[in-house]
């Protein structure tokens, strides 16, 4: 079976790295610390959190607990072979500025979790160059109405769970332009009864909820 070598940082465990067959099924998802060795082509999900190894399982086992919650460089990933990471999720606050780093990602990513993150329209430019995104959720950001029309771009998205309570009606514009668009996910945003109607008869085919 060939092989890709993801170059994670040597001096701290960035999270977790899984995939589909993974012959460390048994042992948990493996740590994404120094060269973790994946599938070629192999659909590879990366879960970037606050991580502690454990010495059990041969060293294989992670968990979130006795580490800093401060924001996350995830400048890491433009070290990281374009189209090696199928899914990826962020699970807590990004450090402003490193987020450019994920757009080097494009070719291969699908799915994204933007989840607590405490991003801002700044990130949205470097989103929404992620063309390939089939599945997109995001939650605990600080999103504009005006900022997210930019992922109208995301032509590819057929499941948007853009579940962000700084979001209004105007926001959820761009999504009749989305023509692969299946599922729209609106959980927290400021939407009242009349406005999710509203939402449900621009969007024919969709299921929004």
């Amino acid at each position: 079976m060939l092989v890709v070598v993801l170059p994670f940082p040597e001096n701290r465990t960035v999270g977790t790295i899984d995939w589909i067959g993974s012959s460390y099924d048994h042992l948990g998802p493996l740590p994404a610390r120094g060269d973790v060795e994946v599938p070629d082509g192999g659909e590879v999900a990366l879960e970037i959190h606050p991580a502690a190894e454990l010495d059990g399982h041969g060293g294989r086992t992670v968990e979130s607990a006795s580490v800093s919650w401060s924001p996350v460089d995830v400048r890491f990933l433009d070290q990281l072979p374009s189209d090696s990471i199928t899914g990826l999720s962020i699970t807590y606050a990004v450090q402003p500025g490193s987020l450019a780093a994920l757009a080097h990602l494009a070719p291969g990513l699908r799915r994204l979790t933007l989840a607590w993150t405490d991003l801002t329209d700044e990130a949205l430019p470097h989103l929404a160059m992620l063309r390939h995104l089939a599945w997109w959720q995001s939650f605990g950001n600080h999103f504009s109405d005006a900022g997210v029309q930019q992922l109208v771009a995301l032509e590819e998205l057929d499941h948007l769970y853009l579940e962000e309570a700084t979001l209004t009606l105007a926001g959820f514009a761009f999504a009749r332009r989305l023509e692969r668009l299946c599922r729209l996910g609106v959980q927290d945003a400021m939407l009242s009864k009349r406005d999710l109607k509203t939402l449900r008869r621009q969007l024919p085919g969709v299921d929004v909820g």
